[in-house]
């Protein structure tokens, strides 16, 4: 009996440990319970049970953590806690996926992704300049040493059409014991969430998306582990432009234009009348690799990789109606390369420590067309490129410090050494009704440096209690207005812009219960930057205003609030999981033009309060049903605080059957059709001041069904 008693207690211990959440991002893995990170940890059972296949779901799973999108396939901008970001300056988070940085996403990767942890504050010391405000790390599955494999067919349906995708990945080994491989796919075809019906190419919006990945892990020796990734992204769009707008007025839009400039159309909650040519292209090569040696005194990480990036978007419709009037064209093309050598001491009950070392080079080619009036794909005439160049030096360290077996104090230090450079030559853009922007030769390059330190201290009340306080500075490089150029400005405060800054405090807590049934964590914190970038007013150097179109680094931004969340398994058959953030966020100074400071306005982008709560009951049998509630308060679409988008709440409901074999899902997402703004308000680029503003779009409703299999 006392050896069946010891092997139920070894076993409850076990089953304790697979429950443990593991925190990647501190580069050591530690049990979230010992980290000194405000984290929202996603491991592959939470993002399946969300069934959570788009970047831009993963807002709805973490507090204070809002995606702003230009568009259904435009660039994504995440803010974290107040800290907006925006498609004019910067993404003032980071996306890492596999170790390697994104800008662009694709929710292709995301078909065999294994974790996703949300970073909420500076990671400076652990992940560069470009995690200011904090930091989504994505992880996927590892090539297997038995034979697996995972396909899935996924159809959809929404008010301006529907969806189709197959995607899966099979995996197993090559070499036994030594080399494991794996090969991945994504095939989608998708039709626009708004649907252009004033298309003079007869294209509506379609995305067709091609994807597949291959992946190695070899391990010559017990001591070194090796993993290789390359996959190539093919994504082409007709009658799509990557940047959608539409008025979010629908009753005053129809009263301006509906019956002389859309033929007597009236636009509808997911319609749209342009008439400009429509066609997106994006292809995307990435390779990585990675290695960790385990050395006889702790080890050393190197990794390496390169994206280059291939966009083609035709079709800004500059009136944002069907009769011609001016139509834009933006061609880039980017090159990535990201290089980190890091050491690692052995974990210790005194004193452990990490040192590196990184570079990061970008290289950024943009290239704008336009016409005027009536035209067709090959109407577009471009003006000369304009070139970036980005070249980051870095070294890092940081240490813990274990004062007693309760208290952790720990410190880290990088040195950033970031190259700004850009090129441009002459020439001219014609923007229509006698506007044209003229190019001048340009050729600048500035170098900026900055210490980022952080400070945290952490202590363990017991195994279920631990609380922390952190201090920690992020910072972007700054940069060149090549509009200040092109309007013969020679000011270099004007020309150019200065790095930012800003140090982010916060104390945070971390429960779990000893059954590990229930976890909950939150946080408090206050932001603050005196140095902030943002479009606003310029001014020469006797602080005369001399134009509101240029990017300065004299705005200022205070952000405080709390953040939430827990997840409950009540039972075997049922769970419950609940977030709520809430942020103060305000401009303290910021000049837009010559007679406006929106001093004490909300900061652009950040809701006053989001929140989300899912419950999910699984019978024995295998059926299943999750409901799901999303909360987003008010949030201001533009820095002046005059386009306000309300209070919303979504739902969201699963119903299906999972085996270990296969599953079948049917689901539904914004189930009350919410038409809600996601990204920058903007005036009628052609007219003016119309009255109106118009946005981007979140996702319509969305009902689906969901097939899978496994081997």
């Amino acid at each position: 009996m006392a050896q069946s008693a010891e092997t139920e207690t070894g076993e409850a211990e076990a089953e304790r440990r697979e429950d443990t959440i593991v925190v990647t991002g501190s580069k050591r893995d530690t049990a979230l319970i010992d980290s000194d990170l405000s984290v929202t940890v996603l491991d592959i059972r939470a993002i399946e049970e969300a069934r959570l296949r788009d970047f831009r779901r993963i807002d709805d799973l973490a507090p204070n953590v809002q995606f702003n999108e230009s568009g259904q396939r435009g660039s994504i901008y995440i803010s974290v806690r107040g800290v907006e970001s925006n498609p004019f300056i910067i993404n003032r988070a980071a996306v890492y996926i596999d170790g390697i940085p994104f800008r662009e996403l694709s929710n292709s990767v995301l078909n065999q992704v294994q974790s996703i942890e949300v970073l909420r504050g500076p990671q400076a010391t652990l992940y560069g300049a470009n995690s200011e405000s904090g930091l989504i790390i994505v992880t996927t599955k590892q090539p297997s040493e038995d034979f697996s494999a995972e396909f899935r067919l996924t159809g959809t349906n929404f008010e301006s059409g529907s969806g189709i995708e197959a995607d899966g990945f099979v995996s197993g080994p090559l070499i036994r014991d030594t080399l494991a491989g794996s090969l991945a796919f994504n095939l989608a075809e998708e039709d626009a969430f708004v649907k252009n019906v004033g298309s003079s190419t007869g294209e509506t919006g379609q995305i067709n998306e091609t994807f597949v990945q291959g992946r190695l892990r070899w391990t010559p020796t017990n001591q070194l582990t090796v993993n290789a990734t390359a996959y190539l992204l093919d994504m082409d769009a007709p009658g799509l432009f990557d940047q959608q707008y539409v008025p979010l007025n629908l009753s005053l839009y129809n009263t301006l234009y509906a019956d002389y400039f859309n033929s007597g159309r009236r636009a509808e909650k997911w319609t749209s009348f342009e008439d400009a040519p429509k066609y997106t292209t994006e292809k995307e090569w990435v390779a990585g690799l990675s290695a960790t040696q385990e050395l006889g005194y702790g080890q050393l990480d190197f990794a390496a990789s390169y994206r280059k990036l291939e966009e083609n978007a035709k079709g800004l419709d500059f009136d944002l109606t069907a009769t011609p009037v001016v139509s834009g064209q933006e061609k880039e093309q980017e090159a990535f390369t990201n290089i980190e050598v890091r050491f690692s001491s052995p974990e210790s009950d005194f004193f452990d420590y990490i040192l590196g070392a990184s570079y990061y080079e970008d290289y950024e080619e943009n290239t704008k067309a336009s016409f005027i009036g009536a035209g067709n794909l090959d109407s577009y005439i471009a003006a000369p490129a304009q070139r970036k160049e980005s070249e980051d030096y870095s070294v890092f360290g940081s240490a813990n410090w274990y004062m007693t077996p309760k208290l952790r104090v720990s410190g880290g230090l990088r040195y950033d050494n970031a190259t700004r450079s850009t090129m441009q030559k002459e020439g001219q853009l014609d923007l229509g009704a006698g506007s044209i922007v003229y190019y001048v030769d340009a050729d600048l390059s500035k170098t900026y440096e900055a210490l980022l330190p952080r400070v945290s201290a952490h202590y363990k009340f017991s195994d279920g209690l631990s609380i922390h306080a952190t201090a920690s500075k992020g910072y972007i490089p700054g940069g060149f207005n090549l509009v200040a150029v092109q309007e013969g400005f020679e000011d270099e405060d004007v020309i150019s812009y200065d790095s930012e800054t800003l140090w982010s405090r916060e104390i945070g807590f971390k429960w779990q219960s000893e059954d590990h049934s229930i976890r909950a964590s939150g946080a408090i914190f206050y932001i603050t930057s005196e140095n902030w970038q943002e479009v606003q007013i310029a001014t020469d150097d006797t602080g005369r205003p001399v134009s509101s179109d240029f990017i300065g680094s004299d705005a200022s931004i205070r952000s405080q609030g709390a953040e939430f969340e827990t997840h409950w398994q009540i039972n075997e058959a049922f769970s419950a999981d609940a977030h709520v953030g809430y942020v103060d966020a305000e401009y303290r100074d910021l000049q837009l033009d010559g007679v406006t400071n929106v001093k004490g306005q909300p900061i652009q982008f950040v809701p006053e309060y989001d929140g989300g709560i899912a419950l999910r009951y699984e019978w024995s049998n295998g059926v299943f049903l999750r409901g799901e509630v999303g909360l987003t308060g008010e949030t201001s679409l533009r820095s002046r605080g005059d386009v306000v988008q309300a209070a919303v709440q979504t739902f969201g409901l699963q119903a299906g059957y999972e085996s270990d074999r296969w599953a079948i899902r049917l689901f539904g997402e914004n189930l009350t059709d919410e038409r809600r703004g996601s990204g920058l308000a903007i005036e009628n680029l052609a007219f003016g001041s119309d009255g109106l503003f118009y946005a981007p779009l979140d996702a319509p409703r969305i009902v689906g069904i969901e097939l899978e299999a496994r081997y």
